[in-house]
């Protein structure tokens, strides 16, 4: 299998030299190096020229680039390189020993059986050495935050020392990655859960650069925007949302009938709450088949059977919870909140009951 590391430069002069010999040390098989240097004013490229010049062993090429645009610009120029030289393997690690090369042959290794391959700091092995307290707090923070969010599984995914399959880089669209700082390690786990990789993580010990300046300056506000943004183009969040937006149109025709039956036509309560529940619920049953979940099952009569069961399981769960929560509220002066509040806790409890239960029964996609 053939392998190309990316190693993205900017002002490097003093650590690529020695980054790039550690490397040939290791006497990788089938590996080639490629050097992604954003016009680094102190000489990067040309020392990485005189190399590859004067090495008969592994293949090190530069791609040139105009000027600074950042990481993840960086990388998917380096990708795109990759791709068309039919790599099959393509690893992304700095230039500045914070990725120690020592750690290449396993992830080569493990890299058989997966499309994604992560050397983590926060898995069980992995550590980070000489950071001040302050900036671990940030990374962890970020790091935490980004996953929660994200709903991402892997434990670091805010890692840059990976290894990626040509099949997973194949299956995306490298021009529509949106980060273009170091939000981009994020993005690239994101899209790879979302087109179901095989994803496994290792071990590693992360060091803090010991020559040159970092380049992280300025990415937290960047990364918080890439990080909600690519939030919004989750399909579990859009759903989320348009079955509110449905749930909310069903409270409205709920209501409406059975204030036309009991009050307009003086019909008894408890008949009139049935019928405008059941029209309510077949409301719901349709739009989120067409709209929410975009649904194609041809047994349609089951699947309403299956909503409308979640949703009368979701009536007596408000029910209970709304009886639960008297006595809890009861102390409250204001009538608006002391009636209202149970209603409204119950309300968002049950939405996430109906959502969760209809997607991954009434609407289970098929794989």
């Amino acid at each position: 299998m053939k392998t190309l590391i990316c190693i993205p430069t900017y002002n490097e002069a003093e650590n690529i030299k020695k980054i790039l010999l550690t490397i040939f040390d290791l006497k990788l098989k089938d590996v080639d190096i490629l050097v992604i240097d954003d016009n680094s004013p102190d000489g990067t490229s040309q020392i990485v020229k005189k190399i590859a010049k004067n090495n008969k062993g592994n293949k090190v090429f530069v791609l040139d680039r105009k000027k600074k645009e950042g990481l993840g610009k960086a990388y998917v120029a380096g990708f795109k390189w990759a791709l068309d030289g039919k790599y099959q393997r393509i690893i992304s690690m700095d230039a500045d020993f914070s990725h120690d090369p020592k750690y290449l042959p396993i992830m080569l290794e493990k890299s058989k059986d997966y499309d994604l391959v992560i050397g983590s700091r926060y898995i069980k092995g992995g550590k980070i050495v000489g950071w001040q307290w302050h900036r671990y707090v940030n990374s962890y923070g970020a790091n935490f935050f980004t996953r929660l969010i994200l709903l991402l599984k892997p434990k670091d995914a805010t890692a840059g020392f990976k290894c990626y399959s040509s099949d997973f880089l194949n299956s995306i669209n490298l021009d529509k990655i949106i980060a273009g700082g170091y939000a981009f390690q994020v993005e690239m786990v994101n899209l790879a859960q979302e087109e179901d990789c095989k994803i496994t993580e290792f071990p590693i010990t992360f060091v803090d650069r010991q020559v040159g300046e970092s380049k992280i300056s300025g990415e937290l506000s960047r990364s918080i925007k890439t990080v909600f943004q690519l939030a919004l183009r989750k399909k579990l969040y859009r759903q989320i949302i348009k079955f509110g937006v449905v749930g909310f149109i069903g409270t409205i025709i709920d209501l409406g009938f059975y204030n036309l039956f009991a009050i307009g036509l003086a019909a008894n309560i408890y008949a009139s709450r049935i019928i405008s529940f059941t029209l309510a619920a077949t409301s719901n049953y349709f739009l989120n088949r067409i709209w929410t979940f975009r649904s194609k099952e041809k047994r349609v009569a089951r699947q309403f059977t299956q909503f409308f069961f979640i949703s009368v399981i979701g009536l007596l769960m408000n029910l209970v919870i709304m009886k639960l929560l008297e006595s809890v509220v009861a102390p409250i002066e204001s009538e608006f909140l002391r009636k209202n509040t149970p209603v409204l806790i119950a309300i968002v409890i049950v939405l996430f009951w109906n959502f969760f239960a209809n997607k991954y029964w009434t609407f289970k996609e098929k794989k």
